[in-house]
């Protein structure tokens, strides 16, 4: 919700293709073969364990005597690869997640999705046969989007550089529990390692509101066009020199919500998935709150024209200035500091400013 992202794209997506011709054809295959497979496949992977985990699936799922059972398989395949509609929760996609399916074929599609998300993307061969790599792609993406901040939450750096582990691929429906969309593009998004990880994005399952009811929301899909958020910083009580770096929760507010109150489901989403809300507070108790004093204080020692503020009115334009060097895109935390700034040039009381004024001629 911090910034609409278009897509990333790269001919690596066509790996999704190789599970796509396979459970489109496997209910009437009367054998294991080449004809279950893209053209291409074959001398691709040739000198991989592809195929087999593939044979492994195929004989389990032949193995299945009812054919509502494998009927469910080659559904669900489908039904979870719609991820923009599923996100949607457009009526008619039924939601089947690896246990609702028959437990006799877990363990091999699991370990089959896995080798393709983990093994065969990363295959030199097929990297050469694409002319592309996952690392290659993200930058692309990042270039496309012109990011170094992570979108979805704006707080931590988003970079893809080589010496380091790169930029983590997320599957937006998680592999655990839809591992059938593991090598879909649709469903793999540039991510940052904090919002990855628990208890942010984790492996949490978007498509419900939590695990105990389980009722089925509208999702916020990274590609899908918003108008963003607002935020909105107040003092409640503006600190003093007594109250200097230990600033009571009580004495401020954070205000969060969508810039188009229609939007309010995928925003409801985006704040629950990415944990926002505890990660956006402390932010503000940590970063800015006892240090934004000290790092305005260098913006305008090391500002080529700037001098510290002699009044109130000269305060506020040098905030103002600095609060354009804030880009939500490329500097982190700038979505909270933008807001903070604002406040003080818009909201706060002549007391308080003239206060700033004083200490900052003194330091």
């Amino acid at each position: 919700m911090i910034t609409s992202l278009k897509k990333l794209s790269t001919r690596i997506a066509i790996i999704h293709n190789i599970p796509k011709v396979f459970f489109k054809n496997i209910e009437d295959a009367t054998f294991f073969g080449d004809h279950l497979f893209p053209k291409w496949e074959k001398n691709v992977f040739a000198r991989t364990d592809l195929r087999k985990k593939f044979e492994l699936v195929y004989n389990k799922f032949k193995a299945l005597t009812n054919k509502r059972d494998r009927d469910r398989i080659v559904h669900t395949f489908t039904s979870v690869n719609e991820i923009e509609k599923l996100c949607n929760n457009t009526p008619g996609i039924t939601v089947y997640e690896l246990k609702d399916l028959p437990s006799s074929i877990h363990e091999e599609l699991d370990k089959l999705f896995e080798y393709l998300y983990k093994t065969a993307i990363n295959y030199h061969g097929f990297e050469s046969y694409v002319k592309d790599s996952v690392h290659e792609s993200i930058n692309r993406f990042n270039k496309k989007n012109e990011l170094e901040v992570c979108p979805f939450c704006g707080l931590e750096g988003f970079l893809n550089l080589e010496g380091q582990a790169r930029l983590a691929l997320d599957h937006w429906l998680c592999r655990d529990l839809f591992p059938m969309s593991a090598v879909n593009f649709n469903n793999l998004i540039p991510i940052g390692p904090a919002c990855n990880a628990r208890p942010a994005k984790g492996s949490k399952n978007i498509l419900i509101d939590n695990p105990t009811s389980k009722a089925r929301v509208i999702a916020y899909y990274p590609y899908l066009q918003h108008s963003g958020i607002t935020t909105q910083f107040k003092f409640v009580n503006e600190p003093t020199i007594s109250t200097f770096g230990k600033i009571p929760d009580s004495d401020w507010n954070l205000t969060l919500s969508p810039v188009d109150p229609t939007e309010n489901d995928i925003y409801t989403s985006w704040i629950s998935t990415m944990n926002i809300e505890p990660r956006y507070l402390d932010y503000i108790r940590i970063n800015i709150l006892n240090m934004w004093e000290s790092r305005y204080k260098k913006f305008i020692e090391k500002h080529p024209r700037l001098k510290h503020a002699q009044d109130i009115d000269e305060l506020k334009n040098h905030l103002t200035e600095w609060q354009a060097s804030f880009d939500i895109k490329n500097v982190p935390g700038s979505i909270l500091y933008v807001s903070f700034i604002d406040f003080l040039v818009n909201h706060a009381s002549d007391a308080y400013l003239f206060g700033l004024c004083e200490n900052f001629k003194r330091r």
